[in-house]
């Protein structure tokens, strides 16, 4: 088993619901993880502002829609939007897939989404328990399509940077603290 952290950023506008067919994939991001959740490579950025999305699609999709899916098992935080698009843009640069969105999700492609731990930690309640609100990361990615617009590609890394730190160290406390604590659920 092979994991992987994951994430995309899209061009959607701030304050808008993410439109699957309108939107694009501007980046596509991942970085192989050991078995405790600690980077072992760099992270690797798709840009699709050096290429195009077509072609961050296609080079993503050779390692991640394989017939070994214990290969890349992605590790994030609200994957069902991650993939909602990713499934979207495969359908559209017409990449084979062997089944529908909902098999791929729930059967197909391992996956660990902490969202639902945020949650947990959040007294079971949805509202506040974003990756911005319970850990150290300072910005959304609500400034990332305006970033685009400007050409301020080096403002769009920083915060990609900076997000996948937070994310990794969440993960790290997150899986140390569950350890530690699973001993006494049997009590």
């Amino acid at each position: 088993m092979t994991n992987y952290y994951l994430d995309i950023e899209t061009d959607g506008e701030k304050g808008t619901k993410p439109d699957f067919n309108k939107d694009s994939i501007i980046t596509i991001q991942y970085q192989k993880l050991d078995r405790i959740g600690q980077p072992i490579e760099d992270l690797v950025i798709l840009k699709s502002w050096e290429s195009s999305e077509e072609q961050i699609i296609k080079d993503f999709y050779k390692i991640f829609i394989t017939d070994k899916p214990f290969d890349f098992i992605p590790i994030g935080f609200n994957l069902i939007f991650d993939f909602s698009f990713l499934y979207q843009k495969f359908n559209k640069y017409n990449l084979p897939l062997k089944y529908d969105f909902m098999q791929f999700l729930f059967s197909e492609k391992p996956h660990i989404d902490i969202k639902y731990s945020f949650i947990i930690a959040n007294n079971l309640e949805f509202k506040g328990s974003s990756l911005n609100n319970m850990s150290k990361k300072n910005q959304d990615g609500s400034y990332v399509s305006e970033w685009l617009k400007q050409k301020n590609y080096s403002a769009i890394e920083v915060y990609i940077k900076q997000e996948a730190e937070s994310f990794l160290k969440v993960l790290s406390i997150l899986k140390e603290d569950l350890i530690k604590s699973k001993d006494s659920w049997k009590q």
